[in-house]
């Protein structure tokens, strides 16, 4: 189940959900869905804890996890209102990926590192959320456009035109 990313399908199946609610119609189903998924993915994230608490050797409470992936959900929903035309939005959603990538195994291992040390586990917990918003940051906005650049002169240099 791990390779096909089943555990991933509630966090996915909200995103949907929300943009349906939005462009279409809010309906009693959507939102049933909706709630049901969310719990999924509230779950998943204390799950999640329970297996980077074990792997680090450190308690780690599930109510902050849960919680910005709560507020996250928010912001989200409250981003279809809002006036789209900003240029930094496209750079704020380059950025979703590599975060997406990054923050479970590298922040966990940070956080794990740091509760290990000592440092209070809120304190450790926005450390890491920070550090990994500007490692997607730099990823975005520097890594990416490099390796796209240097693709197209290698790899890419003879690929088909469209005519």
């Amino acid at each position: 189940m791990q390779l096909v990313l089943v555990h991933h399908g509630s966090f996915f199946a909200v995103g949907v959900l929300i943009w349906l609610m939005r462009f279409k119609a809010v309906t009693a189903s959507r939102l049933a869905f909706c709630l049901l998924f969310l719990g999924g993915g509230v779950l998943q994230i204390a799950s999640s804890v329970d297996v980077h608490s074990a792997k680090v050797g450190a308690a780690m409470p599930y109510a902050p996890s849960i919680l910005v992936f709560l507020v996250a959900i928010a912001l989200m929903a409250w981003s279809l209102r809002l006036d789209l035309s900003w240029s930094g939005w496209r750079r704020i959603g380059l950025m979703t990926y590599p975060l997406y990538l990054i923050h479970d195994v590298i922040g966990a291992a940070m956080l794990g590192a740091m509760v290990r040390a000592g440092l209070p586990y809120l304190l450790s917990m926005a450390t890491v959320g920070a550090t990994m918003i500007a490692a997607s940051w730099l990823v975005a906005t520097e890594a990416e456009p490099r390796i796209r650049l240097l693709l197209d002169h290698t790899v890419f240099r003879y690929r088909l035109r469209a005519a």
